[in-house]
């Protein structure tokens, strides 16, 4: 019967949504992308959606966007979070009126239309305080999203108190053991780190790899965040050795647990790339380079702004070596890059501009 029917492509759906964040958490990106679309043409086939379809179909929107906010696929973003809004209407449920309004300040947020974006946050907190007056664990996200908004800005000591409100809802609702805590003092480390505050840094990230450490394990990915962080630490204190030891204990954790072609392994080689370049070690360098460049690219595709951060540093390698025709060429494809996704009056821009210059 037709109840049955329902029933078994409901069961399907979820099969499906499963074997997507299977492939999200491994960084295949596109195998989720195509698992999702597969879902949405299975609900498109049912005739009379059920609550469940829409809020399973509202969930798979959310998910698209989270993907395509990782590419930094913005306007593919805006498309999905519209289609997800209609839902969300439909069903009057202001914790999905509340997502949306989340995902439209993250993609004014990677937009550097920050103005724009607090204001989403800022009405979402209060959305968010309306439906609980006590100040759970939803309302510690909102304070870390707005900590990650003043980041971006540089506006550091705002940044903080975001994160140390989000920290205070955390350790009272949590315990002070917690994965999410070891998140929050990661998050504070780098704010820490942006500053030059490298002792302060290194102290947060210590807490947060005690608290890792004993709730997940010692082969945990996020545990391999924190050693990168360390490592970063690290190298802004010139200490280049114990850098690259944290960062091969980094990819020794990523390698096996997200695969060769994830965007976190990228990011340990271009940390590791930075390291070697001070120690003028400029092949192995480029090397860590080539090899964070080709897993960004099929991962990330070929427009977003970790593909222009790693031409520049690939520039920074050539201008280093005299060989300045090849350095133009990199700064000049970051450049692209940068103009097309983050606008003309990005600081990251400015620092190309000033890179061909030189």
């Amino acid at each position: 019967n037709q109840q049955s029917i329902q029933s078994t492509i409901i069961d399907n759906l979820k099969l499906l949504q499963d074997k997507a964040s299977t492939s999200e958490r491994i960084g295949d990106n596109q195998q989720a992308l195509s698992c999702y679309i597969q879902a949405l043409i299975q609900i498109q086939s049912i005739h009379h959606n059920t609550q469940d379809i829409d809020q399973l179909q509202c969930d798979i929107f959310y998910s698209i966007c989270g993907i395509y906010i990782q590419q930094h696929h913005t306007t593919l973003a805006t498309a999905y979070v519209d289609k997800a809004q209609q839902i969300a209407d439909k069903l009057q449920q202001e914790d999905r009126v509340a997502k949306c309004l989340e995902i439209r300040g993250e993609i004014k947020r990677l937009e550097g239309n920050y103005d724009n974006a607090l204001l989403d946050y800022s009405k979402l907190l209060e959305i968010k305080l309306e439906i609980d007056k006590n100040g759970g664990l939803d309302i510690s996200t909102s304070y870390c999203n707005m900590g990650l908004l003043y980041c971006d800005q540089g506006r550091y000591d705002d940044a903080v108190c975001m994160y140390e409100k989000s920290l205070k809802i955390k350790l009272s609702t949590l315990g002070d053991n917690h994965p999410s805590i070891a998140a929050t003092y990661n998050n504070i480390g780098e704010v820490y780190c942006d500053q030059g505050k490298y002792d302060d840094a290194m102290c947060m990230y210590e807490k947060s790899l005690k608290i890792a450490l004993s709730t997940l394990g010692d082969n945990h990915p996020s545990v391999a965040t924190t050693y990168n962080n360390i490592g970063e630490v690290h190298s802004h204190q010139g200490e280049y050795d114990d850098a690259v030891c944290m960062y091969k204990k980094s990819l020794k954790i990523q390698l096996p647990t997200l695969g060769d072609n994830h965007p976190s392994v990228a990011t340990t080689y271009n940390n590791m790339g930075l390291v070697y370049r001070h120690q003028s070690k400029y092949d192995d360098a480029v090397c860590m380079y080539e090899k964070s460049l080709k897993i960004n690219l099929s991962t990330l595709g070929d427009n977003h702004p970790s593909i222009a951060t790693t031409y520049s540093n690939m520039g920074l390698v050539y201008c280093d070596q005299g060989k300045y025709d090849d350095a133009v060429c990199m700064y000049e494809k970051s450049l692209k890059i940068e103009l097309s996704t983050l606008g003309d009056n990005h600081p990251s821009v400015a620092t190309t501009y000033n890179n061909i210059g030189e």
